[in-house]
């Protein structure tokens, strides 16, 4: 384990067998921008039922998220002993190439340390160990920061308030040595800053440190705050009093009044959720509320950093009737970011990037002619983030790759005045195997129900990744037939017109537009309910999404689902307690609290 000597001695050569030997933009840090709109990215996958009003969050790469977003948090860093991460899809290069066309773009990309149900124990002693475990993280995937979101028993568990800023001190002066700001930001419920609030061991500690604080602004129901001047308490979910309340909370946090501790109006952030499925209470219905909260305290000579929101996932999320969120948050508070950052002088980005021919070792790429009112100077190629050559127009043969290996492609377009294109759409292709033969898609995986009913039956799975060639459909295959080609990018499917009480069983193939297909996915064994069985128990399965108030049978008790999940052999009900709860004893059960 490092010690606090061992990581300024040997920090160096420990992360030198995890640092890129390339030139991606992945390997600086972006400088804050004057004016922030920070939004949370999911790293796990959607399951119908999970937000708070049992809508489902969209899943998305890093790359997908709108431009407005300058400072993405990715959620979450977390896990026993020293806590760490991983992407729930695809591999590490994939995930720093989509951390690198957002540093392209001038945006911060955070990993976030927490989370609402993480349990994070940190002791004394373990402060080097755990900021060469946040180098390591920042060298593999680029993170450009860490912001702290620990929640609840989190807080104040163990040594945690003292070793989590003792560790970020060491990463923060280590990137100094090389010409880089880490940046550390922190995002609590908004009463932990109160005066003696939990959270200030962590803001007293790194106050001299810290980039940013986002309170958040919800999930607090009635809690609020007492202003003398209104002669009133206004709450958090007090829908009529939302300006007050947005307004005389912040003001209040800038100078350290009406009972909160002080936290620069340069410095300081305010969290919302982007919709009700994203916090159980804490949306803003009027988003004038919003603005004149912003303009009063701009007004005041106060203006604050700008926004953050749970979370860029929910933005364009969709309700439990299916109707899409459609990036409400986004379109309503994207002008903090692109007053400050005005429509750029520069070509289009360029379209319709394709391939159109594969060997063994090489790529062939084409795309469309970037129309510009300056000539068009060079266009640059990227492979997984990182540079791999120019030319002055299509077609780009990438040469000296890898069999069998799928590789993810961008290009910009610069002007003859050196303006450069933002990066075109990405794609995802691969080389043919060592025996000439094209790679076909992976295997769709974690195949499951969602919904059961006595005549239909409702799938999902994990979508495949590319060959060659990219994914076209998916074929749905029930018992020994065909009955279905679902178009991608979906990953579900409802099949209707079923016998009650009748076995089924589900697999499904990925078919790409070469006509090549997958492998199959996992087997699904399932069955409809009976006719009658409106009010009847089904009993627990395994590979079913099971959503929050859901009810199942298991060795002849009846368990109340209290977070939503897919079910797998080892989360019984009798083994996984944090899933579900005995239904006879709901009266003194308390949901788990989602963030």
């Amino acid at each position: 384990m490092f010690t606090r000597y061992l990581f300024k001695k040997y920090i160096r050569r420990y992360l030198s067998r995890f640092k890129k030997r390339r030139d991606d933009a992945a390997s600086g840090i972006p400088e804050l921008p004057k004016n922030i709109l920070m939004g949370f990215w999911h790293n796990w996958g959607p399951e119908p039922g999970q937000g708070y009003q049992q809508g489902m969050f969209k899943e998305m790469s890093l790359s997908e998220v709108p431009e407005a977003y300058n400072v993405v948090a990715v959620a979450f860093m977390k896990g026993n002993g020293i806590p760490t991460f991983k992407p729930y899809k695809g591999t590490d290069a994939e995930f720093r190439a989509q951390v690198a066309k957002l540093n392209a773009q001038g945006r911060a990309v955070l990993i976030s340390l927490g989370g609402a149900d993480a349990h994070i124990e940190l002791h004394a002693g373990q402060e080097a160990a755990l900021a060469a475990e946040i180098c390591r993280l920042v060298e593999v995937y680029g993170f450009d920061g860490l912001d702290i979101d620990l929640e609840q028993t989190a807080i104040t568990y163990a040594d945690n308030a003292t070793v989590l800023p003792a560790a970020l001190k060491l990463v923060r002066k280590h990137y100094e040595t090389e010409g880089k700001h880490f940046i550390i930001s922190m995002a609590p419920e908004f009463p932990y800053l109160r005066d003696a609030g939990a959270y200030l061991d962590y803001v007293s500690a790194l106050e001299a440190y810290y980039d940013f604080i986002a309170p958040q602004y919800y999930n607090q129901g009635g809690d609020g705050i007492w202003v003398d001047e209104l002669n009133a308490w206004i709450t958090q979910n007090n829908d009529d009093q939302k300006r007050e309340f947005l307004y005389y909370l912040t003001d209040s946090l800038i100078h350290g009044t009406r009972g909160f501790s002080s936290i620069p109006a340069d410095r300081l952030v305010i969290g919302l959720p982007s919709n009700n499925d994203g916090a159980a209470t804490g949306y803003v219905i009027d988003p004038e509320d919003v603005n004149d909260a912003l303009v009063a305290l701009e007004s005041d000579g106060n203006p604050i950093r700008g926004l953050m929101t749970w979370s860029i996932n929910w933005d364009d999320g969709i309700d439990k009737n299916g109707t899409p969120y459609n990036w409400e948050f986004h379109d309503r508070y994207k002008y903090l970011t692109e007053i400050e950052q005005p429509e750029p002088d520069e070509p289009p980005a360029p379209a319709g990037l394709t391939s159109s021919q594969q060997t063994t070792t090489s790529i062939t790429l084409s795309w469309s002619l970037s129309e510009w009112e300056k000539p068009i100077l060079r266009y640059d190629l990227y492979r997984d983030g990182v540079h791999v050559g120019e030319t002055a127009r299509p077609p780009f043969v990438d040469e000296d790759l890898q069999p069998g290996t799928l590789y993810t492609y961008y290009v910009t377009a610069t002007d003859s005045e050196g303006a450069t294109s933002k990066p075109s759409d990405e794609l995802s292709v691969g080389t043919k195997t060592e025996s000439g033969e094209d790679q076909r898609p992976t295997a769709p995986s974690d195949l499951h129900t969602t919904e059961i009913t006595a005549n239909s039956i409702s799938i999902m799975w994990n979508a495949s990744s590319p060959g060659t060639h990219p994914i076209m459909e998916y074929a749905i295959i029930r018992n020994e037939g065909q009955i279905a080609a679902v178009k991608a990018p979906a990953t579900t499917f409802t099949d209707t017109g079923l016998t009650a009480n009748t076995p089924y069983q589900y697999v499904v193939f990925t078919r790409d537009t070469a006509n090549m297909f997958s492998s199959p996915s996992n087997i699904l064994k399932t069955s409809t309910k009976p006719e009658d069985g409106g009010g009847e128990i089904s009993d627990w399965v395994v590979d079913h999404s099971y959503k929050i108030d859901e009810l199942a049978r298991y060795e002849g008790i009846v368990y109340i689902c209290i977070q939503a999940h897919v079910s797998n052999p080892a989360w019984t009900p009798t083994a996984a307690f944090t899933l579900w709860s005995p239904y006879a004893l709901r009266g003194d059960r308390r949901k788990a609290q989602r963030r």
